[in-house]
């Protein structure tokens, strides 16, 4: 049993540092982020400050209760080619996750207030139904290019007694990716042609980058 934990804290390790070469592109300057609406002083903001904390709501973004949907985005500014996605949920001891639950990562050249799902290209996609919770920690493959990076839910969470709608309680988003026509750890510039694989390098048109993508996550065990 010990070894077999050494080998996860092991694999778990490097694909941390293999993620962290790519840039985080959340705290680009450059990079705007918005929520469907807030909830008090729980601003989008908070959301991409670089504090990972999950079990205070007061440091987490919160959109407002009784909404039929809430979405989180962030906006590049331009394009860039993702890798991943890491996402840290709200996660106290008296409130899990519970509204987190089929969520669903949609990348896109439109803004969230300007499109609907039929307009993006979709990343992820939760399928935990009630009473599991999602992990609070996840990490998503996203190989996708695009401007705009949308997290969006409807779910109503039986949870919520009095409160009707759908509740996004984002603590940290952190993205990593290259800019187009790079690729591979340090964002190398791709070879012999404009655009490529984020991870291979290996040649391709534009629309192709829209286009790929997995819907697989990685729980992180810290």
């Amino acid at each position: 049993m010990k070894n077999l934990q050494l080998v996860l804290y092991f694999a778990y390790f490097i694909g941390v540092l293999a993620v962290n070469a790519f840039e985080n592109l959340s705290k680009r300057n450059t990079t705007a982020i918005s929520l469907s609406s807030t909830y008090s002083n729980s601003l989008a903001t908070f959301a991409n400050d670089g504090d990972t904390i999950t079990n205070d709501h007061r440091v987490c973004s919160h959109t407002e209760i009784n909404k039929d949907k809430a979405w989180l985005q962030l906006d590049f500014g331009k394009p860039y080619s993702i890798n991943t996605i890491r996402i840290h949920y709200r996660n106290e001891d008296i409130w899990k996750p519970y509204r987190f639950r089929e969520f669903y990562i949609d990348m896109s050249d439109i803004p969230a207030t300007q499109s609907n799902t039929s307009e993006r290209t979709r990343c992820y996609t939760d399928n935990t139904t009630y009473p599991d919770v999602p992990p609070f920690l996840m990490e998503v493959p996203c190989k996708l290019t695009a401007r705009y990076l949308i997290v969006e839910t409807t779910y109503d969470a039986p949870e919520d007694d009095n409160i009707t709608g759908a509740v996004l309680e984002i603590c940290e988003i952190e993205v990593f990716g290259c800019e187009v026509g790079e690729y591979g750890a340090d964002c190398k510039s791709c070879i012999g042609c404009q655009v490529c694989d984020i991870t291979s390098g290996k040649c391709r048109t534009y629309a192709e980058l829209c286009m790929l993508s997995t819907s697989k996550y990685y729980i992180l065990i810290y």
